[in-house]
C-alpha cells in the first residue's frame, strides 16, 4: 500500500544527486532515496548522525536557562519575538543578552514575572502557539502585526473564538498528489472507497488541538506554572497541560529534522505529510474499536509491508507528527505517533493515550487510552528514552497520579 503510493507520487529526493562539493565526510551514514515523496533524504541521516554523535563524542551545547534547553528553541523564541515587534535580534539560537531582554519585554506585556533569565515552559509555549496561528493564517485574517496580533489572540482564546476559522496555512493552497488523483472526478464511488476522509475523523467539523492548548497555556499561566505532584488539585487539567507540552516537544524534534531536508520546500513538505496522513487515515480511525495489542499489530503489519526500513518511517513520521500538529492535521499526528511506536519508539504511545483521553482526531476513548499510557510509562521505567521533558525527573509519577484520580 505505501509502496504503490510512494511510486504514484514519483517524487524522489536522493542525497547522490547533490553537487559533490557539497558532500560532507559522513556520507555513509546518510541514506539516499525518498519516502513520502521527499519528506526523507538528508533529514534521516541527520537524525541517525545525531544519535551517533551522541553515542560517540561529548556534545558543548550551552544551556542558558530554563524554558530553551536547545540552540533549535532559542532561535524558535528569537524567531517568535522577532514576529511579534519584541526585537530579539539576529536569529542564531544563541541566547544572550538581547534576547533576554526581549523575552523581558514580552513577560510585561503578557503579564508574566518579569525575568529574561527564568523563562517559563509554558511562557514558551504560549509564545510559539501565537507564532503558528498567526503564521498559518491569524494575521492574514486580523490584518495586524506585532504585539497587537499577540494580544488579538490572547483575546480570541480567553473569549473562545475560534481561531481555527482563520484561513489555513499556505501549504493547504498547493495541490496535494494522491494516489487517485489520475481519476476522473465523476468516478465518486472508487474514490470513496479507496481514500478516506483525512484531518478529523469526524470531518471538518473537528476540534481543534492547537486551540485547546493554547487555552492550557494561558490556564497554567495564569495558575502561576505547570501543575506538579505536590499540588495537583485537578488531575484532569494535569493531563492536558502534559498532552500540550508533548505536543510542544513533537513539533520542535520534527522541526529540527525539517531544517534539513534539502530539495523541497515548507510548503511541499506539509503537502506530502497531508498525504501521509490520508495513508495512515484507516489506522487512526481503528485506535478507538482496537485493543493497543491490536492497533498496533495492524501499523506493524502496514509497516512490513511497504518494504521500508525502520529508520525511514521514523524520520518521516517525526517530521509529520510536527507539521501535522502545526497544521492540526489530526490524520497526520496520531498516525505518525503511532507508526513511531511500531517502530520500536514506545514512549510516543503516550500521545496516542492524550488523543484517546480528549477526543482529538480519534472518538473518545478513555478506557483504552490507559493502555497507552500504561505502555508508555513502563517501557521508561524499563530503560526506554524520555522524548518529552527527559530533564523532568518526575514526570512518569506525575503522570500516574493523575491518570489514577481521573479515572
Amino acid at each position: 500500500m505505501i509502496i504503490r503510493f510512494i511510486v504514484t507520487l514519483g517524487v524522489a529526493l536522493s542525497l547522490t544527486a547533490t553537487a559533490p562539493q557539497t558532500a560532507r565526510a559522513d556520507a555513509g551514514e546518510i541514506l539516499g532515496g525518498a519516502v513520502v515523496g521527499g519528506v526523507i533524504g538528508y533529514a534521516i541521516g541527520r537524525d541517525q548522525q545525531k544519535k551517533k554523535q551522541a553515542r560517540t563524542t561529548t556534545r558543548t551545547t550551552r544551556t542558558y536557562r530554563q524554558g530553551i534547553p536547545s540552540t533549535t528553541q532559542g532561535a524558535q523564541t528569537q524567531t517568535a519575538l522577532n514576529y511579534f515587534g519584541y526585537n530579539a535580534g539576529r536569529v542564531d539560537g544563541q541566547v544572550g543578552r538581547g534576547t533576554r531582554t526581549a523575552i523581558e519585554r514580552y513577560q510585561a506585556s503578557m503579564g508574566y514575572p518579569v525575568s529574561g533569565y527564568d523563562f517559563q515552559p509554558y511562557q514558551y509555549d504560549f509564545l510559539q502557539q501565537a507564532y503558528y496561528w498567526a503564521t498559518s493564517g491569524g494575521q492574514a485574517a486580523t490584518q495586524l502585526s506585532g504585539q497587537p496580533l499577540l494580544m488579538e489572540y490572547r483575546r480570541q482564546v480567553q473569549t473562545g473564538s475560534s481561531l481555527a476559522a482563520a484561513p489555513q496555512a499556505p501549504a493547504q493552497a498547493i495541490p496535494v498528489i494522491k494516489p487517485q488523483a489520475a481519476e476522473p472526478e465523476t468516478n465518486t464511488a472508487e474514490t470513496t472507497t479507496a481514500s478516506l476522509p483525512s484531518l478529523f475523523s469526524g470531518g471538518t467539523g473537528g476540534p481543534s488541538l492547537a486551540n485547546r492548548c493554547s487555552g492550557v497555556m494561558l490556564q497554567t499561566s495564569t495558575n502561576g506554572g505547570y501543575t506538579t505532584l505536590s499540588n495537583m488539585s485537578d488531575p484532569d487539567f494535569a493531563l492536558s497541560e502534559q498532552f500540550c507540552l508533548a505536543r510542544s516537544y513533537a513539533m520542535a524534534r520534527g522541526e529540527d529534522l525539517m531544517q534539513d531536508i534539502q530539495g523541497l520546500t515548507p510548503d511541499q513538505v506539509a503537502a506530502q505529510c497531508d498525504s501521509y496522513g490520508e495513508m495512515l487515515a484507516p489506522q487512526v480511525d481503528a485506535l478507538s474499536i482496537s485493543s493497543k495489542t491490536e492497533a498496533e499489530t495492524q501499523i506493524r503489519k502496514l509497516a512490513l509491508d511497504s518494504g521500508l526500513s525502520p529508520e525511514d518511517l521514523a524520520a518521516t513520521s517525526k517530521v509529520c507528527l510536527a507539521m501535522g500538529y502545526r497544521q492540526d492535521n489530526m490524520d497526520a499526528a496520531v498516525g505518525s505517533a503511532l507508526m513511531l511506536v511500531a517502530m520500536g519508539e514506545p514512549a510516543y504511545g503516550e500521545l496516542v493515550g492524550h488523543h484517546l483521553r480528549e477526543g482529538f482526531g480519534v472518538q473518545e476513548r478513555r478506557d483504552l487510552a490507559m493502555q497507552w499510557y500504561d505502555s508508555s510509562l513502563s517501557a521508561l521505567d524499563a530503560g526506554s528514552q524520555a522524548v518529552f521533558l527527559p530533564s523532568q525527573t518526575d514526570r512518569p509519577q506525575l503522570l500516574r497520579a493523575a491518570m489514577i484520580q481521573a479515572q
